[in-house]
C-alpha cells in the first residue's frame, strides 16, 4: 500500500514538472503531505491484544520495581514473598482488607493505572461502558488478584478507588488526546508538548501508533491520508489560474 501511493506521487509529481516551471514544481513538493486526524485503528481487537501483550510485560516490570523499594513504602514482606503459591492463598483468603498503603500511592498511583487501564479498550474503539469494565478486571483480577495478590492482601480501596477514580480519569485522558490528535497533535500550538503530553496520557497507546509497533502487528490508523495537491499553472494572459487536485489515500 505504501509503495502505491509513492508511486502515484511520483507520476502527479513528474506530470507537474512537464506542466510547470521550477517554482510550482517546488509548491508542489511542498504542498504534498501526510494528513491524519485521530488515531483509530483498523482493527479493535488487534489493537487491545497488543496493548494488553505490552500491558502484562509492563506490569511484571512494575511489580519488580515494588519488589525492590523499601517494605515501609509497599507494605510487602519480602521473607513471605519468597514462597510465592503458599503467600498467595493465605493472602488473598485473608481479602479484601482496608490497607494502610501511602496516599499517593491509594489516591494517585492507582488512579493513573486505573486510566490506563481504561483508555487501552477506549483507543481501540469500544466505548466508554465497555473500557470500564475494562479496568475492572484489570485492576481486580489482573492486579489486586493477580500480581499483587501474590505479595499483599487485596484492597478494598484498590479494588474501587482503581476502576472507579480511574475511569473517570481515562476518559479524561482520552477526550484530551483526541483534541490533541485533531489539532496536529500540537498543543497551545507546540508539537513537542502535545506529544509529550500524550505519551504521559497513554504510554501503552502512543508505543503502538508513534512508533510503528503497530504497524508490524498489521494495524494501522484509518485516519491516515496522503493528500497530494496539484498545482499547474495554465497561461491566460493574467498571470495564470491555479487548478488544484486533492488526492485522499
Amino acid at each position: 500500500m505504501k509503495t502505491f501511493k509513492i508511486l502515484i506521487i511520483g507520476i502527479f509529481i513528474i506530470t507537474n514538472i512537464l506542466m510547470c516551471n521550477e517554482q510550482n514544481t517546488l509548491d508542489i513538493l511542498k504542498n504534498t503531505k501526510l494528513k491524519e486526524t485521530y488515531y483509530e485503528p483498523t482493527s479493535k481487537g488487534g489493537y487491545l491484544g497488543l496493548s494488553v501483550g505490552i500491558l502484562f510485560v509492563a506490569s511484571f516490570t512494575t511489580a519488580g520495581i515494588l519488589y525492590t523499594m523499601p517494605e515501609k513504602v509497599t507494605k510487602w514482606n519480602k521473607k513471605e514473598i519468597k514462597y510465592i503459591f503458599r503467600n498467595y492463598k493465605k493472602k488473598v483468603s485473608k481479602g479484601p482488607v482496608v490497607d494502610d498503603d501511602e496516599l499517593w500511592l491509594n489516591y494517585i498511583a492507582h488512579p493513573y493505572f486505573g486510566a490506563l487501564y481504561y483508555i487501552q479498550p477506549r483507543m481501540a474503539g469500544f466505548d466508554w461502558s465497555e473500557s470500564v469494565f475494562f479496568s475492572f478486571l484489570a485492576s481486580t483480577f489482573f492486579w489486586e488478584y493477580g500480581l499483587e495478590g501474590f505479595a499483599e492482601t487485596p484492597s478494598w480501596q484498590d479494588i474501587i478507588i482503581t476502576p472507579a477514580i480511574g475511569s473517570l480519569l481515562g476518559e479524561g485522558f482520552y477526550r484530551i488526546i483526541r483534541y490533541i490528535q485533531l489539532n496536529d497533535n500540537k498543543l497551545f500550538d507546540q508539537w513537542w508538548l502535545g506529544k509529550g503530553i500524550i505519551w504521559i496520557l497513554d504510554p501503552i497507546g502512543s508505543l503502538i501508533y508513534s512508533t510503528g509497533l503497530g504497524e508490524l502487528f498489521g494495524i494501522y490508523n484509518k485516519n491516515k491520508k496522503i493528500q497530494f495537491i496539484s498545482t499547474p499553472i495554465l497561461p491566460n494572459g493574467k498571470g495564470g489560474v491555479q487548478l488544484s487536485f486533492i488526492i485522499n489515500f
